[in-house]
C-alpha cells in the first residue's frame, strides 16, 4: 500500500527533523527579532508629551535615501530614512528616522519624494513624519 509507505517515510522524515531542530537557538533568533520590533517601534512612537505637541510646527522634508529593513510588522515594511527637513524659515535640518511604512505608502518614501513632517523648532529629536495626513 503506497499511502502507508508514503505516512512512514513521513513519520521517519519528521522524527529525524525533530532530533536536529535546536529549540534554544530558534528562541534566540525569535527573542532577537522581538527585540528590534520593539527598538523600531519605540523610535517609530515617540513619547507623547501635550507641551511639546503644542509647539510642533509642520514643515516638509526630502527624502535623501531610503533603505527597507529585512523586517516587517504586521503588514508594513520598515524603511530607514534619510531626510532633510526644511523648516519655515528656510532652516535645513537632517534627520534619519526608521519606520513602519504600509505597502500603499512605499512610494510616497522613495529618494527624492517630499514629505510633510512635523516638529518642535530647535529640537530635531521631535521630527515626526506625517504619512497618513
Amino acid at each position: 500500500m503506497p499511502f502507508l509507505t508514503d505516512l512512514r517515510t513521513l513519520r521517519a522524515q519528521s522524527t529525524a527533523m525533530r532530533e536536529r531542530m535546536d529549540v534554544g537557538a530558534s528562541l534566540a533568533a525569535a527573542r532577537q527579532s522581538l527585540e528590534q520590533a520593539n527598538r523600531v517601534m519605540a523610535s517609530a512612537v515617540a513619547a507623547h508629551d501635550p507641551a511639546l505637541d503644542l509647539a510642533r510646527v509642520r514643515a516638509t522634508a526630502s527624502v535623501v535615501a531610503a533603505r527597507q529593513l529585512p523586517m516587517a510588522i504586521g503588514m508594513d515594511a520598515v524603511v530607514e530614512l534619510e531626510l532633510v527637513a526644511t523648516m519655515p524659515g528656510g532652516i535645513p535640518v537632517p534627520a534619519t528616522r526608521t519606520v513602519p511604512v504600509a505597502p500603499l505608502q512605499l512610494a510616497r518614501v522613495t529618494p527624492g519624494s517630499m514629505v510633510d513632517v512635523s516638529l518642535v523648532p530647535g529640537r530635531p529629536d521631535t521630527l515626526r513624519i506625517e504619512l497618513a495626513g
